[in-house]
């Protein structure tokens, strides 16, 4: 009478598969999450710059060229001048009046609503969700209405919106010089107050990709 041999891994032999599938899974999860988080706020940064761009267009046939426009004087102004110009074209799926924040279908806020010398907003990729920091989540993004500023931000007098980056003219700024500034945190200042608002110039030079050499880790 034959016996019949049955082949099994022992006990021993099983810990150690899954020992090594653990420490596998550890080290590529967070390589995964992270890399889809930066495909996700890619795509968002880019839809929400084209459809914005879209908005300012379609802003000019309606109320006239922004060349003819006043920069709004308080935060209230611009928040105001922003929902009656823009938001026709922009359109918003809540609005929080009290905080001066627009919400969009997609989950993604913009807010700030900042008189300087332009206009300055923030995308929120993620809305209301942490980190809630600039150069992770938050963007910032500049309506400028004079030709001095528009030449001086965006290095062209005829881009009325576009990304942060003063003194960062087309023509003399090189991409390590956009990472420098995106990742200087001035000592003393809280990241809200750094200069990670270059980080949306960066971004917009590498077509709204998160590279591997981005300053900021997800």
């Amino acid at each position: 009478m034959r016996v019949k041999k049955f082949i099994a891994f022992t006990l021993a032999e099983v810990l150690i598969t899954i020992g090594i599938l653990g420490v596998v899974s550890a080290m590529t999860i967070p390589t995964l999450r992270s890399s889809h988080i930066k495909k996700e706020r890619g795509v968002k940064l880019q839809k929400f710059y084209s459809k914005m761009d879209n908005a300012v267009e379609q802003m000019n046939i309606e109320y006239g060229s922004y060349k003819d426009m006043t920069k709004p004087e308080t935060s209230d102004d611009a928040f105001d001048w922003y929902m009656q110009s823009i938001d026709p074209f922009m359109g918003h799926a809540e609005i929080d009046k009290d905080n001066k924040i627009i919400y969009y279908i997609d989950g993604s806020s913009l807010g700030l609503f900042f008189v300087g010398g332009c206009l300055d907003v923030e995308y929120d990729v993620n809305g209301n969700k942490k980190p809630n920091l600039t150069g992770y989540d938050k963007f910032r993004f500049l309506y400028c209405f004079t030709d001095t500023d528009r030449q001086n931000w965006f290095g062209n007098k005829n881009i009325f919106f576009g990304t942060y980056g003063a003194g960062i003219n087309t023509s003399a700024i090189t991409r390590d010089d956009m990472i420098k500034k995106c990742s200087n945190k001035r000592e003393g200042r809280n990241p809200e107050e750094d200069e990670r608002a270059y980080c949306t110039r960066l971004l917009q030079n590498d077509q709204w990709e998160f590279k591997q050499d981005y300053p900021w880790k997800f």
